[in-house]
């Protein structure tokens, strides 16, 4: 991408995504004698939330933050935090998600001459690094049935504190060796 090639060495290069993370995930099969069942709990709701994700390509350092749901609104919030959290210039690869695409979030990047996004391909989630990092988080820590909706989002969040740059990097297919 030319606009990686040409930023300088300050710059802070992010892939960025969401996932939303659900209280009662999917069932999945299992085998187990007949009569030895396991009781599953099922919550009487099922509530969400939807975790806000960078993945700086350079670093493998991740920036994270929850919201109610993916909206323009939360999208700008987040665009805000990711300012306080960097320094220089921020280039942002990001989808085509209609949050991001909205005249609301356009005008507020036109204000902000320190983000400059580039959009993946749509319908493309494989180009997105963070959509491994996603995967890797469901299988670790958002497939428990047993804990709170604040548990998992705790748990979430310290997942992916706990990766090294080069954990998160090797987890998104970026880092050989």
């Amino acid at each position: 991408m030319e606009a990686v090639s040409r930023a300088g060495p300050d710059a802070s290069v992010l892939v960025e995504d969401e996932t939303t993370i659900k209280r009662f995930p999917p069932l999945r099969r299992q085998w187990q004698p007949v009569g030895e069942q396991r009781p599953v709990m099922v919550p009487t709701s099922n509530d969400d939330f939807t975790l806000y994700g960078t993945l700086a390509l350079t670093s493998g350092s991740t920036h994270v933050r929850a919201y109610e749901k993916g909206r323009s609104d939360y999208t700008i919030q987040y665009l805000e935090s990711l300012l306080e959290a960097t320094t220089g210039e921020v280039l942002l690869i990001w989808d085509q998600a209609k949050w991001h695409t909205s005249k609301k979030v356009r005008k507020w990047l036109n204000k902000h001459d320190r983000i400059e996004t580039h959009l993946l391909p749509a319908w493309s989630p494989d180009t997105n690094p963070m959509e491994d990092l996603w995967r890797e988080l469901f299988g670790r820590v958002a497939a428990c049935l047993e804990r709170s909706l604040d548990t998992l989002l705790e748990s979430a969040k310290q997942y992916l504190a706990n990766l090294s740059g080069k954990q998160a990097l090797r987890t998104a297919g970026l880092y050989v060796n």
